[in-house]
């Protein structure tokens, strides 16, 4: 579990706040002097409001509890009971403030003791205006502040690398997205033109159903093999699912039926006639004919007819004649 800065600050006020004042209650119990009971209240007071403040939003609790502790053990307790609670505060200041606060902290204690101790004893007689005991309590405020300044240090980078991870998260979000609405357009696209090619297709091979069973289909322009290929698919498709019994293939509109596109006819009603269908080709011209003849091309296989009203009036005769041959077949039957 990730604990910040603030969260920190929050549980190390409660918790001292609440051990002073048990100390408090466990001196006043074992009959410690009362100097001692009423500065551990006073801590435990001090560190009780602080939290108050800061779960309430106030930033500065943190530097009220502190300078509040040091200023406890700097005027409080007596000068010759000053040991390693002196450095209580420091330490404090160390977990929850910054450098400055724990540098001046430092400074202010020293200068609190020092004129105590001055007033009491004399300059001369001062413990703490002893160059060696004040370079170490610098020493050590130094170094308490140099902690602090590492931590600051490092704080601040580990913010800087959080903060360049997310900007290089949101931007990976950011292309992935990109990415996403590119295929959905590509998708939306190659969709759009999807049905252009069949449109197109549809266009190139139109279809009109003119009688029960039977579809016209009249082709207009050049013909190759690729078109060839999609007129042959998409009749067989009509025939399948509508069931068609006679296809009338107009090539009025073609403007050159050379050997490619004579074979390809071929093929088309060879395949049509696999499904059951019958194929009837109209609008040849003279021309046209006079070519089909010269190029040798067999059209046995190929049901003509001059327009396609003649080829529907045919297949109309012939299921005609069909529907008379059962009806007098089965008279002849009852008789």
């Amino acid at each position: 579990m990730k604990i910040d800065q603030r969260q920190l600050a929050f549980v190390l006020m409660g918790g001292m706040a609440g051990y002073t004042l048990i100390r408090g209650l466990v001196n006043l119990i074992v009959g410690d002097p009362l100097l001692t009971i009423i500065l551990t209240l006073i801590v435990s007071a001090i560190f009780s409001v602080a939290t108050w403040l800061y779960w309430r939003g106030w930033e500065g609790a943190r530097a009220f509890a502190t300078t509040g502790v040091a200023l406890v053990v700097a005027f409080g307790l007596p000068l010759d009971e000053q040991t390693i609670v002196l450095f209580t505060p420091l330490a404090f200041a160390v977990a929850i403030t910054n450098t400055q606060w724990v540098a001046g902290i430092g400074l202010a204690m020293i200068g609190i003791l020092l004129g105590r101790d001055v007033l009491n004893d004399g300059l001369f007689n001062s413990v703490y205006a002893d160059i060696g005991v004040l370079a170490s309590y610098l020493v050590q405020v130094a170094a308490f502040a140099a902690a602090r300044f590492a931590l600051d240090g490092a704080r601040v980078e580990a913010e800087q690398n959080a903060a360049r991870a997310e900007a290089a998260r949101r931007e990976i979000e950011e292309r992935a997205r990109a990415i996403e609405q590119q295929r959905v357009e590509l998708q939306e696209q190659n969709q759009r033109q999807q049905e252009l090619l069949e449109l197109v297709s549809q266009l190139e091979t139109p279809a009109v159903r003119i009688a029960d069973g039977v579809l016209l289909a009249p082709l207009v322009g050049g013909i190759d093999s690729r078109r060839a290929g999609k007129i042959t698919s998409r009749l067989l498709e009509l025939v399948y699912e509508r069931r068609v019994n006679l296809v009338i293939i107009d090539v009025a509109g073609v403007p050159v039926i050379d050997t490619a596109v004579a074979n390809a006819l071929t093929q088309t009603v060879r395949a049509l006639r696999l499904l059951g269908c019958r194929v009837t080709l109209t609008g040849i011209s003279s021309q046209v004919a006079l070519t089909l003849t010269h190029i040798g091309i067999e059209l046995s296989e190929l049901e003509v007819a001059a327009s396609p009203q003649e080829a529907l009036q045919r297949w109309m005769e012939t299921q005609t004649s069909v529907i008379r041959n059962r009806r007098n077949g089965g008279d002849e039957l009852l008789n």
